[in-house]
């Protein structure tokens, strides 16, 4: 017999059935509190921010080395987390918990990534300015930029729709930065342990002398007039053309890598201009069936500040057998998109976007004629200021996030790592 704390007499029997179970639980702590010592899995870096993948496809390599390992693929939209940053590369950790080195270029940030898809919507709603075809695997960017993430491929002979034209200065691709320039302990490199520098106190300030009297003819140049008058270099510039994909997305393209899909008999009239722009209006009934009637905005005139400088209806003349010309006007500054107007009987007139000789900007109506397919202009009404599809992204991003709340994995983690230091103390 034992007597307890509360004066109450315990047999030694009582207290041997309850030893085992105290000796199991007391094991049992023991073993949780040495668990996270001898683990040897190596701890998850912390993540300094996120990005998203800009490619359709991206590889991520273990080391910034030639050759290098592949750790992972990740795919266009991907979410990755940012472990570090060396020159242009970033250090990254995918969805799937590889590590690994990918261009700093080729990521998104959350906004960019956003204004993609608000890019894509806009582009299904605008009017199509006519299909076009490649002859060789073009690639679909994110911006109009050579460098910039090309997350679509048109294959040769694949079809795309043709939006806008935007013209672009040739400049460094500059992506949006998606880490911080200070360091992530807050402190700049190198500058533990150092004392700061005390300054002397700044000099009286000294009045500045008066200028001379013959300031004028001191400043004058003593180069020639013809090179004090020359223009100051131009910056080169690249079309783009932004295109509406299957499926909804839309995107930017070299321009002059893409050909209008307009039929070889019409398009050999083209006269070394361009093509911006085609519609099929009407069509015409033959013997062998019916040919269809083309409307077309074309430019003959390189870096010009508009889209077109002529319009054309091609009609087919049954007694020639041939297209010919049943509407052309020339010496225009338009700009597009071309409006269709359509009616019970097909096409009835079309409006474009104008500057006349005046300046001023107008939108003209041209009425077509049925069964000659003449046009005459029917009408001017002003028209506002042609807005760019660059213009309309956001003009402020909304604020970061806040950061989410710890799972119970990472409860487990913390708490693991606070008994381990505890123990190693």
């Amino acid at each position: 017999m034992r007597r307890t704390g509360g004066g109450a007499l315990v047999s030694w029997e009582e207290a041997g059935h309850a030893l085992p179970g105290m000796r199991r639980r007391a094991g049992t702590i023991l073993l949780l509190a040495l668990l996270p010592a001898c683990s040897t899995a190596p701890e998850r870096a912390p993540a300094l921010g996120e990005g998203f993948v800009g490619p359709y496809e991206l590889k991520v390599r273990e080391a910034l080395v030639a050759r290098a390992k592949l750790a992972d693929t990740v795919k266009h939209g991907e979410r990755v987390e940012i472990l570090g940053k060396r020159r242009s590369f970033y250090r990254i950790r995918t969805e799937r918990g590889r590590e690994g080195w990918v261009d700093a270029r080729q990521l998104l940030s959350a906004e960019e990534l956003e204004d993609l898809r608000r890019l894509g919507e806009r582009a299904a709603q605008a009017p199509s300015q006519g299909e076009a075809t490649v002859m060789d695997v073009l690639n679909v960017h994110s911006s109009p930029h050579r460098q910039a993430p090309s997350f679509r491929q048109i294959e040769r002979g694949e079809r795309v729709e043709v939006i806008a034209y935007e013209r672009v200065p040739r400049k460094p691709y500059a992506p949006q930065p998606l880490l911080g320039s200070a360091s992530p302990n807050g402190a700049a490199k190198g500058s533990k342990g150092k004392k700061q520098k005390v300054q002397a106190a700044p000099l009286a300030p000294v009045p500045a002398p008066a200028p001379p009297e013959n300031l004028l003819e001191l400043s004058r140049t003593s180069l020639p007039r013809e090179e004090a008058s020359a223009p100051a270099p131009s910056v080169p510039t690249d079309d783009w053309a932004l295109v509406r994909l299957r499926g909804g997305a839309a995107g930017w393209v070299l321009a002059r890598m893409l050909f209008l899909a307009v039929p070889d008999e019409v398009a050999q009239y083209a006269e070394r201009a361009r093509i911006m722009a085609y519609f099929p209006v009407g069509a015409v009934a033959t013997r062998s069936g019916e040919k269809t009637v083309w409307l077309w905005a074309a430019q003959s005139q390189r870096n010009a500040p508009y889209d077109f400088d002529s319009l054309r209806i091609f009609v087919w003349s049954t007694r020639r057998n041939r297209y010919e010309t049943a509407f052309i006007e020339r010496g225009l500054k338009g700009s597009l998109p071309l409006r269709l107007r359509k009616g019970a009987a097909g096409v009835e007139a079309f409006e474009a976007d104008v500057e006349e000789k005046n300046g001023e900007r107008v939108t003209r109506t041209y009425r077509i004629q049925p069964g000659t397919f003449r046009a005459k202009l029917a009408g001017r009404a002003p028209a506002g200021e042609r807005t760019s599809w660059l213009a309309e992204r956001r003009a402020h991003h909304p604020a970061a996030a806040a950061p989410a709340s710890p799972g119970w994995l990472e409860r487990i983690a913390g708490w693991a790592g606070a008994v381990r230091e505890r123990f190693s103390r």
